[in-house]
């Protein structure tokens, strides 16, 4: 519970590790028992067994089974027609080509397409890898049957997905985490503060964010104007004002300057409303009922249609699409040269470097992770193959051990995964007696040629900045940003609910996480130091900014004291937002927030007071130090509390 918030990752790895042998299991006794299975048949099936579990998202029975059974359709598809063409090798390779673009330009389409997308590549590279010639056309249409079902009993009726289990497992873990944060907090207010228990508590927070985060992620989105809140709808308050108090508590137990009878006082009072919140949060997990998650889940929508096409130059799509031919196209070149039968490695390298990245920083972490990967396993995977060379029955168990590992550690860790296959693949190949040192190392260098071929064209065909991809997500969190001050306005004349504004927070919260994850790479060794701080920086004024739209959030529920001077803040910070770019947040860096002087008793007596106009102001400071007119003293006018940000 401790990593997998939910246990979604070992659901996950169960999935993939029962499917694929049961999936062998059938194979296995058909072809002993009834007709003789091919390895084209045995490959198809097992590769379908994992991109049925990984690839088919669709959130409802019906809809996975329809894009189970369009999936099978088009791997089978290719399949059949690499068999006719098995006669002109050449032929079948440009077409292998073709199907990665196609796959990739699929993405567009939604998650079914993409799902349909990776089975016809995985289908083609099994073709061009195993050459199946037309006898073997009916064994390979009754494995991917035989993989379909299984996939189908494993996914539905053995490991089905039960959203209330799910959503109480994952707060239990949020409910520890933040206990965690309690229990930190009172052991630094009673051995004193140093660096490494403020470096545990923010860490431990980090924790309690990406909890919140998958439990967000269950939750019904934002109803469209004039619909009515999900039923859900308490629970997320009580988790938006559960996330408030602590990061107001952790905010007092770490800023400089407490350490009088009162502010401990006020401390200890402050982490027992905590702890009150905490058994509020689990009286509305066990109010939830099925019926509540199904109607959320029914509300989901598809993303809105953009309007007007780009040039192909810029549209998503096509531009991915098109480098990932090309890396391909270059990986093959180059695998061809090292090696006329082994090959296929370096294009499947160059393919899946190219998945879920949203730039070319993202494109070089993901291949660096795989070739690192790759090797660290040939390492392992030598000693393992070598120490359990003839004991079937130890090779076949470590190698569902490793297979479940590797899908558990897919969300988390990508070299980690490639890890763990590359052992697997070291098993297999000393089951099946082909295994040797040179193979394995051959293999590392055509993941290296893959590797390197997909960072290649990333940066020199039709590249995509990290600052890009960065900028368009700081850009839809000034958006929503915007949002939230149009609908606290509205909230002021009684037409807009208290759910929309929570949602819109939320809305927030995604787009913050979205941020961190494009400017990782910013902070990789290979960026400048200045690159590097800029990006520090940029992450922290979002961070600033989001702290101040959850407690504006928050008062804005409540009665106002002074509507007027509130409507003034935030028409002033709607003309900030309005003033500044996406950018701004990272090539700025002289107009970083100074640390504010240390808080006395009275500010820490008044830090939980919701002050929607305070927010407000902290948000538009914060905003103004973005401006070229501004100086390190830009927004001071806030006033004392407002220092506190």
């Amino acid at each position: 519970m401790a990593a997998d918030p939910g246990l979604v990752r070992v659901r996950m790895a169960s999935r993939v590790t029962l499917t694929a042998a049961l999936v062998l299991t059938c194979l296995t006794l058909i072809s002993t028992t009834l007709v003789t299975l091919t390895p084209p048949a045995f490959s198809a099936g097992l590769l379908f067994a994992i991109q049925g579990v990984v690839a088919i998202r669709d959130p409802s029975p019906a809809g996975r089974l329809r894009t189970r059974v369009i999936s099978g359709a088009a791997g089978f598809a290719m399949l059949s027609l690499c068999a006719v063409l098995v006669s002109q090798p050449r032929l079948v390779d440009g077409f292998f080509l073709v199907v990665a673009f196609a796959a990739v330009y699929a993405r567009r389409w939604g998650p079914r397409w993409t799902a349909v997308g990776m089975f016809s590549f995985m289908a083609s590279f099994a073709g061009a890898y195993f050459r199946p010639s037309l006898p073997d056309i009916p064994g390979i249409a009754l494995a991917i049957v035989v993989t379909g079902a299984a996939a189908y009993l494993v996914r539905e009726v053995i490991f089905p997905d039960r959203p209330l289990a799910d959503l109480r497992r994952a707060l239990t873990s949020v409910d520890h985490r933040i206990g965690h944060v309690g229990t930190l907090i009172r052991e630094g207010g009673r051995k004193g503060w140093t660096e490494r228990r403020r470096r545990s508590v923010r860490s431990a927070h980090d924790g309690v964010r990406d909890a919140l985060g998958m439990v967000e992620a269950m939750l019904p989105d934002e109803p469209q104007r004039g619909e009515a809140s999900p039923s859900a709808a308490p629970l997320a308050i009580e988790l938006f004002d559960l996330n408030l108090a602590l990061e107001s508590v952790i905010d007092e137990a770490l800023s400089q300057g407490i350490g009088d009878a009162t502010t401990r006082r006020h401390l200890a009072e402050s982490l027992r409303r905590l702890a009150r919140l905490r058994r509020r949060l689990r009286r509305a997990a066990a109010e939830l009922s099925d019926a509540d998650l199904a109607d959320g889940a029914a509300s989901m929508r598809p993303p809105a249609a953009s309007g007007g096409r780009a040039p192909f130059w810029k549209d998503d799509a096509t531009r991915l699409a098109l480098q990932v031919m090309l890396a391909c196209a270059l990986a093959m070149a180059g695998g061809m040269w090292l090696s006329a039968d082994r090959w296929f490695w370096a294009v499947l390298t160059a393919f899946l470097v190219f998945t879920n990245v949203q730039s070319r920083g993202d494109t070089a972490v993901r291949g660096l992770a795989r070739a690192g990967g790759t090797a660290a396993g040939i390492g392992v995977g030598m000693v393992v193959a070598t120490l359990l060379h003839g004991a079937v029955a130890a090779s076949l168990i470590l190698s569902a051990v490793c297979v479940f590992l590797a899908f558990f550690f897919l969300q988390a860790s990508y070299g980690t995964m490639t890890f763990f296959m590359t052992v697997t693949l070291s098993l297999v190949y000393g089951l099946l007696g082909n295994f040797t040192p040179d193979l394995l190392v051959l293999r590392l260098e055509e993941t290296v040629i893959g590797t390197a071929s997909g960072i290649l064209v990333s940066f020199l065909v039709f590249p995509q900045r990290t600052s890009a991809a960065t900028g368009r997500a700081a850009a839809a969190f000034l958006k929503d940003l915007d949002r939230l001050m149009e609908v606290v306005r509205e909230r002021l004349d009684g037409n807009a609910s208290e759910w929309r504004i929570y949602a819109i927070s939320r809305a927030l919260d995604r787009h913050h996480a979205a941020i961190l994850a494009a400017s990782r790479p910013l902070g990789r060794t290979w960026a400048s130091g200045q690159r590097r701080r800029s990006a520090r920086i940029g992450r922290l004024r979002f961070a600033v900014i989001g702290h101040w739209a959850h407690r504006l959030a928050a008062a804005a529920i409540g009665p106002v004291a002074d509507q007027a001077a509130l409507e003034r803040e935030l028409g002033r910070c709607r003309e900030a937002i309005a003033a500044v770019s996406a950018a701004d947040f990272f090539q700025r860096m002289a107009t970083l927030p100074r640390r504010a002087p240390d808080r006395t008793s009275e500010d820490v007596a008044t830090a939980d007071e919701l002050d929607p106009v305070l927010a407000v102001r902290a948000i538009t400071h914060t905003l103004s130090q973005l401006r070229p007119e501004a100086g390190p003293d830009a927004g001071a006018r806030l006033g004392p509390k407002a220092g506190n940000t």
